[in-house]
């Protein structure tokens, strides 16, 4: 049987799924995202590794490949992405270079969004907001239907200001994704605790130990402060939160709402849920555009 890769490049990890024609995961792999890579070159090549890893078991017919940060989606460059380090980098051409089938290209996020409203909690909504929080925060927006790109800049809302005193990755101060990502909740943890816990321990802690409560709270705010701002301008009907904090599962969507809720007054209430696939929503992203890249070509 044939089957397609998807290949999710975040800043902590570059997730592999195998995708079977009926869009099932059969095997998913996945390696530490190079450090410092600014020409983009580790990253092809841990790509590649993982590419010739499946490929010694089965028939690969193309490549789904999700990146973050602002791109050109029709020319396959990523224009900036703070967490890789990256600007101007022609990356599907640098896959391409070493792999020799086709690869069909997307924002992370959206490819995420893109599997929600196919096959997950996005399905039927009309107007939507996406936003998988890990090591970085975008968002994917859902307006009559359609998932707007806005040329590949669109919904990049890691840096509103929550006004936090947290320094970004985007050189500005107080930014969502420098208060609210995995990476800063483990961050802030560690540096008023001393102790380097995941995200997920942190959670557990959440009520049991003061400072990961006041961590969780102050992240939570943030979240917060950013979806009443979304709300008030796009008037979405549901949000579906995902990414690594959705493992955090009801204490991450009770959170938000109690904050959320109280300070909205003449907006309309959203639907705070979670993402279906939970991590792996931009994953099963890149296979339905991989696989759609496979049927196009047979045409």
């Amino acid at each position: 049987m044939s089957h397609v890769i998807a290949v999710d490049v975040g800043g902590t990890a570059i997730k592999c799924a195998l995708i079977d024609p009926k869009l099932q995961v059969v095997e998913t792999v996945q390696s530490s995202t190079p450090k410092g890579d600014i020409d983009g070159r580790f990253t092809v090549g841990v790509i590649h590794q993982l590419y010739r890893d499946f490929a010694k078991k089965y028939e690969i017919l193309a490549l789904g490949l999700a990146v973050p940060g602002t791109l050109d989606e029709p020319n396959g460059i990523a224009r900036w992405a703070g967490n890789l380090q990256w600007s101007n980098i022609k990356i599907v051409d640098l896959v391409m270079e070493k792999i020799d089938i086709p690869v069909a290209f997307r924002h992370d996020v959206r490819a995420g969004a893109y599997a929600e409203t196919r096959l997950g909690a996005l399905q039927k909504v009309t107007n939507g907001i996406f936003i998988p929080i890990g090591t970085g925060i975008a968002s994917a927006i859902i307006l009559d239907g359609k998932i707007r790109a806005s040329d590949g800049y669109a919904g990049e809302v890691g840096h509103i200001s929550v006004g936090s005193d947290r320094i970004c990755v985007c050189g500005r101060t107080g930014c969502f994704e420098a208060t609210s990502s995995t990476l800063a909740i483990s961050t802030e943890y560690l540096r008023r605790s001393g102790r380097n816990l995941s995200t997920s321990e942190i959670s557990n802690l959440v009520g049991k130990d003061d400072v990961a409560t006041k961590v969780w709270d102050d992240a939570m705010k943030g979240i917060s402060t950013s979806l009443l701002n979304l709300t008030t301008v796009l008037a979405p009907e549901v949000i579906v939160l995902g990414g690594g904090l959705a493992e955090s599962g009801d204490l991450l969507i009770s959170s938000v709402k109690q904050t959320l809720y109280s300070n909205l007054t003449f907006q309309r209430k959203p639907e705070i849920k979670l993402a279906r696939f939970g991590a792996l929503s931009g994953t099963i992203g890149c296979g339905l555009i991989a696989w759609e890249l496979v049927n196009a070509n047979e045409r």
